[in-house]
């Protein structure tokens, strides 16, 4: 899943210059960047785990109500984070996009499918 892939990005190379491009964090603030790079990395992996959770429960542990409901979160808060993200910062419209667009379409998908 992209958010277990892009949180260890954030807390080991949000300095990294290859990756300017997505975290726009100068080396000069690296330093100052730091905390928080680190905490929304680990948000960002913890919220991948819940999908992941969810998605288990829903399937294979019995807990379809559950599952749902923890997936149905976890995708709402990345599809409202990346309208946020956009909203403070237009220079990540390609970032608020891959965050939102797969949640959004989960979203989507399941108010009309289920």
């Amino acid at each position: 899943m992209a958010l277990i892939a892009v949180g260890p990005l954030e807390i080991f190379f949000h300095g990294d210059r290859r990756f300017y491009r997505i975290f726009l964090v100068k080396p000069e603030d690296v330093a100052a960047v730091r905390m928080w790079a680190m905490n929304v990395g680990a948000y960002n992996i913890a919220f991948g785990l819940g999908i992941v959770t969810g998605l288990w429960m829903l399937n294979s542990a019995g807990n379809a109500a559950g599952g749902s409901a923890i997936v149905i979160f976890c995708c709402a808060s990345h599809f409202l984070l990346g309208i946020w993200l956009w909203i403070t910062e237009k220079r990540l419209l390609a970032s608020a996009i891959g965050q939102s667009l797969g949640p959004g379409l989960a979203l989507l998908f399941y108010a009309l499918y289920r």
